[in-house]
């Protein structure tokens, strides 16, 4: 049996369903928290019922909700359900997106369970809702990426002072922030700093990082799967959002649109961008021109070779943090001969 989420149900339908809901409501009452229940299931109802293939459908507001309904009610709902209404049947629980702006199918939860605004506290915090909406999503940060172990050179010091102010004012200074330079010179390195940085200064922002190869394959299964819902809804969750290599959108026109979408609602709630690429938004090639023009909106940073100098000063702080070191003139020669790729010299 297939839902119509535009269906339109008779005041009949809508009485039995609600009276049936409040049922199982008041036995999961007798062996469940009411200030957990209200949490949970206060945007959930009974949407649906199939005589035939003996199911009770119960619909919940969003993938977070299934999650921790399947999670810590489902049991229970079932029980209630064969208890109260008849024991052959059993239930399914899926997304109901009328749920989310209201619907006469919901009750009063607050009325039925008597629950009070002063006893009503999250379950969980904002970071592990996040979290919940977030899992698995995007890719770890290195922990060894971090400022500190970042050597500062003339080439790089306005991409340097950029990522700092971003990590310490995310969403205000600079956004969005566009690195680019050749492979090799530390953007990665920057990038994933940022992120480290930003989880250390504010522990409830959820910070997301993907390379864009790592997008391109996440939004290719979304739009296969006809999960791209599923997809916007994980990054709402998402308060600082870091791609890397962003040219590899390139000629890739629906992967493109859905991104687009995705940055618009970032700028929107002044959310966190951070991108980076081998070349500038302006030369990026087979890219839309709304989004090269996005790209550019905040700070355009370029991070070129690191001179002799900084070159020398690279090698020494790895040798350090080794707990090695070279002959002087051993650091000069290498450093003469790598001169354009830092992670060769490292």
């Amino acid at each position: 049996m297939l839902i119509d989420l535009a269906q339109q149900y008779d005041s009949q339908k809508i009485t039995y369903l609600r009276e049936l809901w409040e049922k199982v409501i008041l036995q999961l009452a007798n062996s469940h928290d009411h200030k957990k229940l209200f949490s949970f299931l206060n945007k959930v109802g009974i949407i649906d019922i199939d005589e035939k293939e003996k199911i009770v459908y119960i619909g919940v507001s969003n993938e977070f909700v299934l999650t921790q309904v399947k999670k810590f009610f489902q049991k229970s709902l079932k029980e209630a359900i064969e208890s109260i209404y008849n024991p052959q049947f059993g239930i399914k629980v899926l997304v109901y997106p009328p749920f989310l702006n209201g619907s006469e199918l919901l009750l009063n939860l607050k009325k039925i369970l008597k629950v009070s605004d002063d006893k009503i506290e999250p379950l969980l915090s904002r970071k592990e809702v996040k979290h919940e909406l977030t899992e698995h999503f995007g890719i770890l940060f290195e922990p060894v990426f971090r400022f500190d172990t970042f050597v500062v050179g003339s080439a790089t010091m306005i991409a340097f002072s950029a990522a700092k102010a971003v990590a310490e004012q995310p969403g205000t200074a600079y956004n969005p922030l566009f690195l680019y330079g050749n492979v090799g010179l530390g953007k990665t390195h920057l990038m994933q700093a940022i992120g480290n940085e930003i989880m250390q200064r504010y522990p409830d922002k959820v910070v997301v990082y993907f390379p864009a190869t790592k997008l391109i394959d996440e939004i290719i299964s979304a739009t296969r799967t006809n999960k791209l819902p599923n997809l916007y809804k994980k990054f709402e969750g998402v308060d600082v959002l870091m791609i890397d290599d962003i040219q590899f959108l390139a000629e890739k026109e629906k992967t493109q649109e859905i991104f687009h979408t995705i940055f618009n609602d970032f700028q929107s709630q002044k959310k966190q961008v951070i991108m980076s690429s081998d070349r500038p938004p302006k030369e990026l090639l087979h890219i839309e021109p709304r989004l090269k023009s996005r790209f550019a909106l905040g700070l355009v940073a370029d991070i070129k070779s690191p001179d002799f100098e900084t070159r020398i000063a690279i090698l020494q702080t790895k040798l350090a943090a080794k707990g090695e070191a070279l002959d002087t003139h051993l650091l000069e020669l290498i450093a003469k001969h790598i001169k354009d790729n830092v992670r060769e010299l490292e």
